[in-house]
């Protein structure tokens, strides 16, 4: 797989940009920050996903809100594919295709092309960073021995974490120097169980008569609490029925006052009788009182105020005025709701002159199709703009370019050059010495033969040199970005001048372009109100006559509202229409209100006499004595009600028995003879509970350890739960030692050409000082040129990253047929000195033959080594 190009729509601070890449060695140089370590964790997000937001910070969101995520385009055999992976669930939401047969491949496929390479191996093998190589000089061995498996045999991870998870699990189980491990536990329990019961097999005589004794005395304390319960069910009754003595008395006085005759005629039913008919005669009362205050006030309303004589003599020519009252109301009402609008159209209105009228005049609107040409000419000169900012650009760059080759150009000459002259003198010296030659045919021949000398030193000698010929190109790339530029210039002004031309036929001359859209809007706006403002002024003044006209009429037929304004005319003529209404009705009224008066007192009087006759025949003179009567019964009812209260509350059966006691003093004695007894009943049982105590200790001092059955029980089940651990530790041993076996044998085709390459590599790396690795099944060691063996622990930081560093590359080159990956290194040289750093640095040189290798470093003495393809992160 080799990279082309990364395009990154949003990635950390990086949005709209684009990397190409060659397919050997790639140096990105850049100060900190300058997105090293973001451009690396974007190629492993779109390739293998995007982490979860869980872990924000590996995320590496657009910090200025753009579209997260990006694409890479890569080849592999001889198709070329591109990855889009956006912002989405599960990794981000992938798009692939195949650029090479134009074909949308399913996102599922990304993997098949990626394989046997995920996540985890292109992190810990092609992802390369200072960290991840300081991770082998605090490993231990056993780990470093795991790492170069892992890298031998591809796919080893999961077997690699589930030998390590068993290991960890037969250790929990057993440990030969371990006192945490169960199997180690259950050892030192199995020694003390032993130990318990030989010691309970020397007291088993005396153990079995003291379980004899304890278990008569535990019959004799069960007899004895069966006793007691007995006698505190007695105690209990007697002691609830002392103490509901009184309310038994307060019963039996309730019973006796129960046996008085009651009388009739008093129930709640009554009661609620008799106030209806105190209703019925106060109700008539109310209203006889009020049409007697009817009847004096039609009599008052006689007299008529002066504005009503005004009237009388005008009535034909103001009752017509007062039938359009209302609908005069209703104009005035509207005409103070038109004249709020206009004034708010006139100020809106007004605002929109303020921004955009010219010497008191409105720009046109545009028309359909001046709209149109308009977004055409605009979208014509942003993309004629945009094509001479690019253009511009890649003048600098070949300006840029151009000076720097002048200072090579001068140094480097052509030595054919010099020898252009030397050829024609010789082809001249031939031509004129075959004049001399004997016979025709060798003078043709010497003609010729000087003749071709002669145009090959004029014609054929190229008197250029490389520096020259990229001069030469330079400078006709610059004329012709200048010449399109100088058509960019013109093509941008001829589409300004016809963007000023429709602008000032409009009015819109004083405004960009970029604000017609929002000045056309507000142009149609202004018309609108404009237009609102001649129909609310029409409705305006139709209702101001209307009321003008109504208010005319009024004065010239009532004098002594000519003048007012309609606020203070329309309440009097409202009160003049309704007291011409009620003199109308006022005959009519005081008729109906006399035969009224008749009627009211008629229906008085019967309530009375009704209310009379209740009272009369329960011999009441009265309703306070009624009241005294009701009362009397309700407290008889309510002694009923108590008095089956405290029978509920006595009980049934205390109620029983205490109707069978003579007095008070008798069930008194009762009660205390019934505590005496179960005192005595109590230190019965609690001389047998001591005595079941003692012997519980002495049982318990045999038995510490436990009975023998009980000990014999718990010995068994315990070897049995050995013998379980034993084998599950067995078992987990040997899965372990097989998974190593299988991964070494796995391995074993692989790992001694990655050994060996990487041997290679170290000693490159270490010039020379380090020759050989050493990998074996329990050791990973390095020897110096001097034939000294080194550990890992022994070597220096840099001299320990150089060694994982020399693996990772071998792995990779010897993997190239199978795992065929680019290399990313993200400063990972910083540990290493001047002399190594340039080692490494042509060692990727020699390897970026087979490898893609992406580099990237803050060196900017990258840029003197003139190889590879060289990016510059802040351009």
């Amino acid at each position: 797989m080799k990279l082309k190009r990364l395009t990154i729509f949003g990635f950390g601070h990086f949005h709209d940009r684009t990397f190409d890449l060659s397919a050997g060695l790639n140096f990105l140089v850049g100060p900190n920050e300058a997105g090293k370590s973001t451009l690396t964790q974007f190629i492993t997000s779109i390739l293998f996903g995007f982490p979860t937001k869980k872990h924000p910070v590996l995320r590496y969101e657009p910090l200025d809100g753009s579209r997260f995520g990006g694409e890479i385009q890569f080849t592999q055999g001889s198709a070329t594919y591109t990855v889009t992976r956006t912002d989405g669930p599960r990794g981000g939401k992938v798009t692939l295709h195949n650029e090479t047969t134009d074909l949308e491949l399913p996102a599922n496929q990304l993997a098949d092309l990626l394989a046997p390479v995920d996540a985890q191996l292109f992190a810990n093998v092609y992802a390369i960073n200072e960290p991840r190589l300081g991770e082998v000089f605090a490993a231990s061995k056993q780990e470093l021995i795991d790492r170069l498996r892992h890298v031998g045999a591809v796919g080893s991870d999961f077997w690699l974490q589930q030998a390590h998870q068993l290991n960890q699990q037969a250790d929990s189980r057993y440990k030969p120097q371990g006192r945490n491990p169960i199997l180690n536990q259950q050892l030192q329990e199995h020694r003390e169980l032993t130990a318990k019961l030989a010691k309970a097999d020397a007291a088993y005589d005396t153990y079995w008569q003291l379980l004899q004794d304890q278990q008569d005395l535990r019959q004799q304390q069960a007899q004895t609490q069966a006793t007691l319960r007995h006698q505190r069910q007695v105690t209990d009754q007697l002691t609830q029925q002392a103490a509901r003595w009184s309310a038994f008395t307060e019963w039996q006085r309730l019973g006796q006052l129960a046996q008085a005759p009651v009388p009739s005629g008093f129930t709640a039913a009554d009661a609620t009788q008799l106030e209806q008919l105190r209703g019925q005669a106060t109700a008539a009362d109310q209203a006889l009182a009020a049409d007697q205050q009817r009847l004096q006030t039609l009599q008052q309303d006689a007299q008529l105020p002066p504005l009503f004589q005004d009237y009388l003599p005008v009535a034909a020519q103001v009752d017509p005025l007062l039938t359009t009252l209302t609908a005069t109301r209703t104009a005035d009402s509207d005409q103070q709701r038109w004249a709020a609008s206009q004034h708010d159209l006139e100020e809106r209105a007004s605002t929109i002159e303020a921004q955009y009228a010219t010497n008191g005049q409105m720009p046109r609107p545009f028309s359909l199709t001046t709209t149109q040409q308009v977004a055409a000419l605009r979208e014509r000169l942003t993309t004629a703009s945009q094509k001479r900012r690019r253009l511009q650009q890649q003048l600098n760059q070949l300006n840029e370019r151009f000076q720097q080759q002048q200072p090579v150009r001068q140094q480097q000459r052509n030595p054919l050059a010099d020898k252009q002259i030397i050829w024609l003198a010789v082809g001249l010296i031939v031509l004129i010495g075959s004049l001399f030659l004997p016979g025709t045919l060798f003078k043709l021949v010497g003609a010729l033969l000087g003749v071709a000398v002669g145009y090959y030193g004029v014609f054929l000698v190229d008197s250029s040199t490389p520096a020259s010929r990229e001069h030469d190109e330079l400078t006709a790339d610059i004329r012709d970005v200048q010449a399109q530029l100088r058509e960019g210039g013109h093509l941008v002004d001829d589409l300004n001048n016809q963007l000023d031309v429709i602008g000032d036929a409009h009015g819109l001359g004083d405004l960009p372009a970029e604000q017609w859209s929002a000045a056309q809007a507000a142009i149609a706006e202004w018309e609108r109100l404009s237009h609102q403002m001649e129909t609310t002024h029409a409705q305006l003044v139709k209702a101001q006559q209307q009321v003008t006209d109504f208010l005319t009429a009024v004065g010239a037929a009532l004098p002594s509202l000519a003048g007012e304004n309609f606020q203070t005319v329309a309440p009097q003529l409202a009160e003049l229409q309704t007291l011409k209404q009620a003199i109308q009705n006022q005959a009519g009224d005081l008729a109906t209100v006399a035969e009224r008066l008749k009627t009211d007192q008629v229906t008085a009087d019967q309530a009375q006499q009704t209310l009379a006759t209740f009272l009369s025949t329960r011999n009441l003179r009265s309703v306070t004595a009624f009241y005294d009567h009701y009362q009397a019964q309700r407290e008889r009812h309510n002694q009923a009600e108590q008095r089956t209260a405290l029978a509920t509350q006595i009980g049934a059966e205390n109620l029983t028995a205490l109707q069978q006691v003579t007095d008070q003093a008798t069930l008194t004695q009762a009660v205390q003879a019934a505590q005496t007894q179960q005192a005595q009943t109590q230190r019965s049982l609690d001389l047998t509970t001591a005595k079941l105590a003692t012997l519980a200790g002495q049982l318990t001092h045999l038995t510490a350890s436990g009975t023998q059955a009980t000990l014999r029980q718990r010995l068994a089940n315990l070897e049995t739960q050995m013998v379980a651990t034993t084998q599950d530790w067995l078992v987990q041993r040997l899965v372990s030692q097989w998974i190593a076996a299988t991964l070494a044998a796995a391995s074993g085709d692989r790992l001694p050409q990655i050994v060996t390459q990487a041997s290679n590599f170290y000693g490159k790396l270490t010039e020379n000082r380090y020759t050989e690795i050493e990998l074996t099944a329990d050791t990973l060691r390095v020897r110096r040129a001097d034939g000294v063996w080194r550990t890992v622990g022994q070597l220096s930081r840099g001299t320990a990253e150089q060694l994982d560093l020399a693996v990772k590359l071998a792995f990779a080159v010897v993997m190239q047929q199978q795992v065929a990956m680019p290399l990313v290194i993200d400063d990972g040289f910083v540990n290493f000195d001047a002399q190594r750093r340039q080692a490494a640095y042509a060692l990727l040189a020699e390897i970026s033959q087979h490898v893609q290798i992406i580099f990237l470093t803050a060196d900017t003495a990258i840029e003197q080594l003139r190889t590879g393809n060289l990016i510059r992160l802040n351009d």
